[in-house]
């Protein structure tokens, strides 16, 4: 494969593992790892060692799990490979000594402020020292800064099938196959959104991306080959349901390069708001599901036991946070960033923004009745029963507003949600005229 890249010192080099917790489809790696250079070693600094907040547990599992595999590939090619913990020195310098490498290499990450904090200092430090640091970008994501530049193709393995037997149960690439084998078995773009369903629709791979342990130009190029498969094996049912799921999920994917594209460069910590006694307790409550109505709490408790809701449920929390119990939106985002496994800040950032109304604001923000989305997504009350047990006493029909019922079982509601709804819509509605530049929105949200 013909790979577009900067000029390569020669010497050994050293691959930096970032947001790229992979040797497949990884360029920096197969650039360094050509058998016309002269020798690579491998080094993982973990995110916590590069300024990002600290990972959820099943986040780290998976992480884990990857350096893991890493590590035992690497060991059978006798190629150095060391992880960097928070408290490990994270000198590239020192690192470079060590391994006997000459040069370093990595590929493009988003830059958040203590991230890039972290990046600028092996920079300067590497020149200091005459080391040359590389960066290549192989995932075609628009980036500012070194590497930024988006190349002519995506790139792949030159064994861009990798042999399923080469793969372990629990390796992304198998998880994908396996997920695109019963693809068209789901109702893929009904289900995503319907709590319950969606963990059996969708792929839930979204970790993985995140993590940097599977490539998304790996998922589309895994996608459209099954999708391709299965269209000629069935060709008269082009524009069924089954039929248009692979471009469904394909789209998905290409959204989410989208939004690294346009926000690739953000803060993880904004500046911190201050909370009156009151947005205290209701934030604690928001938090933990208990502000009285079911569907958002529902979510809220979902996603602190799981680490994942579907994008209409995060959609439904964000906005009922910042829009109906009025708390700042940093600190909404501050919490989701805690809890999902997927924390992408490239994406929830401007998730929130959407929700907080600084983003899109020809639009206006989106305020969301938490009742009415209750009874669109989950009519049943199947979902909201079983994250809150104690509503078995309570009638069917009742469920989303069990203040109704002469025996609410739940803590009365912190707020109206009529009144909140409404005051929201009216608050919107004094201020739609008064919009803010594309970069007062960036630095409002710490994009800038």
């Amino acid at each position: 494969m013909n790979i577009p890249h900067p000029p390569i010192p020669r010497g050994k080099m050293l691959v930096l593992l970032a947001e790229d917790l992979r040797l497949e489809d990884n360029l920096a790696f197969a650039i360094a790892s050509d058998t016309g250079r002269d020798g690579f070693a491998v080094l993982r600094v973990q995110p916590e060692a590069r300024g990002r907040p600290t990972r959820t547990r099943h986040r780290h599992e998976i992480e884990d799990a990857a350096e893991a595999r890493i590590g035992e590939e690497l060991r059978h090619s006798r190629m150095p490979f060391e992880v960097l913990r928070p408290h490990d020195d994270t000198s590239l310098v020192t690192a470079c000594r060590r391994l006997g490498c000459t040069s370093v290499i990595r590929n493009a990450a988003d830059g958040m402020a203590a991230e890039n904090a972290h990046r600028v200092g092996w920079e300067q430090e590497l020149h200091s020292a005459h080391i040359p640091f590389l960066t290549v970008n192989g995932e075609m994501i628009r980036r500012v800064g070194p590497g930024g530049a988006k190349p002519d193709q995506p790139f792949l393995s030159d064994d861009q099938a990798v042999a399923q037997e080469k793969l372990s149960d629990d390796h992304p690439i198998r998880l994908l196959r396996d997920f695109l084998r019963v693809l068209p078995e789901r109702n893929y773009l009904a289900d995503m959104w319907i709590p319950g369903r969606d963990r059996v629709s969708s792929s839930q791979l979204s970790t993985h991306f995140a993590a940097g342990t599977l490539s998304s130009h790996r998922a589309e190029w895994e996608t459209a080959k099954a999708e391709k498969l299965w269209h000629a094996a069935n060709p008269e049912r082009s524009r069924s349901t089954e039929g248009t799921s692979f471009r469904h999920f394909r789209s998905r994917i290409a959204m989410r390069t989208g939004f690294l594209t346009t926000f690739s460069r953000y803060k993880d910590k904004p500046s911190r708001a201050s909370l009156t006694p009151a947005q205290s307790e209701r934030l604690s409550a928001w938090r933990s599901g208990n502000t009285g109505i079911p569907m958002p709490d529902a979510a809220m408790r979902e996603l602190s036991a799981t680490g994942w809701i579907n994008f209409r449920l995060r959609q439904l929390v964000t906005s009922y946070g910042i829009q109906l119990l009025q708390l700042p939106a940093v600190e909404v985002g501050a919490a989701l960033a805690e809890l999902f496994d997927d924390y992408e800040p490239g994406i929830t950032w401007p998730q929130v923004a959407l929700n907080d109304g600084t983003l899109m604001q020809e639009r206006g923000p989106r305020i969301l009745n938490p009742v009415k989305q209750g009874n669109d997504l989950d009519p049943s009350e199947a979902y909201i029963r079983h994250w809150f047990p104690e509503l078995d006493s309570v009638p069917a029909g009742f469920g989303h507003e069990p203040w109704l019922w002469f025996d609410n079982p739940l803590p009365a509601p912190l707020i109206n949600h009529k009144a909140a709804f409404r005051d929201a819509r009216a608050r919107w509605g004094k201020r739609d005229q008064v919009f803010m530049s594309r970069d007062d929105v960036l630095r409002t949200h710490g994009l800038s």
